[in-house]
């Protein structure tokens, strides 16, 4: 449905007709930045990739290299070796070799569940914010990669080594929110690629966040059909920013950079805030620490997910994922469950009780493994326990109602008031 224009986009005509307020005020700006800049036009991929860094104290193979054989140490987890395109990954007992002919291509940070491996450009985070940020400011944002762009990404195209280096939590947290993302990638182009296994893991991790939010995301196949504009919110928060400076001073520097994206900073600060409040929420339901007081790590791609399904918890019913359950009969309370586990999600306290917290547990399967007994089996958990509760914020909801509801009992009473009042000045005036 087409917006109703009103005169602030008239005056958004006028101000693009002239060439913007800033233009106004340095006409040169763009003639002098080309001439000043000789890399203003430069392509080049390698500044959008970058080698992975490892922390095998998180890693799962590593840390079941001392509890179990090599042979079922590697078998609790071998994803980062699995994915990678060019064998460039060697795990050997505790330590992880990541060798010269790695591609940067970012599988392996996407793929390792207890998120060992580090990349500061690939981040759950940052790409959560990268892509939220041009989704929320234009009205298509596109996923890509260097090979497939092959210049300089504009404001809404999220340039990465590999499309695949996006996890389905990422995908997940993204689409369900945010209906306008797509991926870019020409007909034929991964064919050309060395990461071969990229396509089928893109594919893999899109495929499972679809189906666990029932959204999708879009597909373009041809570079001029992308779309570059802005949405029609972001451009009248930019307008009315630039006028507020200009009025602020006429003649001096005005930022259009940095115009209008106010609100969508405040969008993905929130989203922030509500992602550490939910693990507050988390913390204060289950604890931080398991039953024998190890502490509990949350990893961000886990967090993402409960952040998701925190504000929309029909989505739980979607996901299925599996957790590890205990066949008491055949456990010996040997605790290489716990020491395997790269979350601390799981533990046997001290009357030989397993248990395991679903909302921590990144569904690796490296304790059913790594367990001598075989007492373990990978079963699907109950979605409901991966949402958690806001008391706080369902304290304030219980409350806002009840005022509500007071207030329409107080009008209700004052309206009767007010209607016996009249029928009495009636009865008056009729006497």
């Amino acid at each position: 449905m087409t917006e109703k224009r009103d005169i602030i986009d008239d005056l958004m005509d006028i101000r693009d007709g002239f060439g913007g307020l800033n233009e106004l005020a340095h006409p040169l700006n763009g003639v002098t930045d080309s001439l000043t800049d000789p890399n203003a036009e430069r392509f080049d991929p390698s500044k959008y990739k970058e080698r992975p860094r490892v922390n095998s104290i998180y890693c799962t193979c590593c840390s079941a290299s001392s509890l179990v054989d090599e042979a079922t140490a590697l078998a609790t987890c071998s994803r980062c070796v699995d994915v990678c395109p060019v064998d460039a990954i060697e795990i050997h007992k505790a330590n992880i070799t990541i060798k010269d002919n790695c591609r940067k291509c970012g599988l392996c940070v996407m793929a390792c569940p207890s998120e060992a491996f580090i990349s500061s450009r690939i981040m759950g985070k940052l790409l959560y914010e990268k892509i939220a940020r041009a989704a929320s400011s234009h009205e298509e944002c596109y996923v890509t990669c260097t090979r497939a762009l092959g210049r300089l990404p504009k404001e809404n195209e999220i340039l990465l080594p590999c499309v695949g280096a996006v996890p389905r939590e990422v995908w997940f947290s993204l689409i369900a929110d945010y209906d306008n993302i797509n991926v870019f990638l020409p007909l034929g182009i991964c064919d050309k690629c060395r990461t071969v296994t990229g396509e089928e893991v893109y594919s893999e991790e899109i495929a499972a966040a679809e189906e666990w939010s029932q959204s999708s995301v879009g597909l373009e196949v041809e570079s001029k059909q992308l779309n570059h504009e802005q949405t029609r919110a972001y451009k009248r928060g930019q307008f009315m920013n630039e006028m507020r400076r200009a009025g602020q001073s006429a003649i001096g520097s005005v930022n259009p950079a940095l115009a209008g994206a106010q609100a969508v900073a405040k969008k993905i600060r929130a989203h922030a805030d509500q992602l550490q409040s939910m693990q507050r929420a988390l913390e204060n339901a289950v604890g931080d620490k398991n039953d024998n007081n190890h502490r509990r790590l949350l990893t961000q791609k886990r967090k993402d997910v409960l952040g998701m399904l925190q504000g929309h918890p029909a989505l739980a019913g979607r996901m299925r994922l599996k957790t590890p359950v205990c066949d008491t009969s055949l456990c010996t309370m040997c605790g290489v469950c716990e020491r395997v586990c790269p979350v601390r999600a799981c533990g046997v306290d001290e009357q030989g009780h397993f248990s395991v917290e679903d909302a921590y547990c990144v569904n690796c399967g490296a304790c059913v493994v790594a367990c001598p007994e075989d007492a373990l089996t990978m079963q699907t958990c109950d979605p409901s326990n991966l949402v958690i509760r806001d008391e706080a914020a369902e304290r304030r909801k219980k409350e806002a109602a009840k005022q509500m509801a007071e207030a329409r009992k107080a009008a209700e009473k004052g309206k009767k008031q007010l209607n016996k009042m009249l029928d009495s000045l009636e009865h008056l005036a009729d006497e």
